[in-house]
């Protein structure tokens, strides 16, 4: 991730590419600031959960064709994870996915309010949080890039199912 956007690199850059490069940069540019300033600390004791409160749409039309929303955590080490959703054509590789350290669980499209998914699943989130260790990677260790409590993240995925299938009061938007 860039460590910051400067104006001056940015004018410089535009005068370098053509104009759908320009437009790709520009949107570029602006999700991460959004992302910067969207993202919430959740401070526990020693870990913190750091929470992505950017939350991807689905359109219906996504929604018939096969696109799938995925609650994710990064795990960062040193007791700290960071958590978001995801909106994706296809689906994710675990493999894949555990060279990063990211671990996800596929959610319901209208899936929404993920700092309320997380309280509800934050005991479950700082065990696993607190359990993970990074790793280089070996030959007996090609895709893990970390280690984590197996039970942890399923008391994580148990927990994002039971908050999906909670009752909510009438009139109250599908979460």
């Amino acid at each position: 991730m860039p460590s910051a956007w400067c104006p001056t690199h940015a004018e410089e850059t535009a005068r370098n590419l053509s104009q759908a490069s320009l437009q790709a940069t520009a949107f570029e540019a602006s999700r991460y600031i959004q992302r910067q300033s969207a993202v919430a600390m959740l401070q526990t004791g020693s870990m913190s959960l750091e929470i992505d409160a950017q939350e991807p749409l689905l359109t219906p039309e996504q929604s018939l064709t096969g696109w799938r929303r995925e609650f994710c955590v990064e795990l960062l080490g040193d007791g700290r994870a960071r958590v978001f959703l995801r909106a994706l054509e296809t689906p994710s590789l675990k493999a894949t996915e555990l060279k990063r350290a990211v671990l996800f669980h596929r959610v319901q499209s209208p899936f929404s309010d993920l700092a309320g998914c997380v309280a509800a699943a934050r005991d479950p989130l700082e065990r696993l949080a607190a359990s993970a260790v990074r790793q280089q990677p070996g030959k007996d260790n090609l895709f893990e890039a970390v280690t984590y409590d197996r039970r942890a993240w399923e008391a994580v995925e148990d927990a994002v199912e039971q908050w999906q299938r909670r009752r909510r009061p009438a009139g109250a938007r599908a979460g």
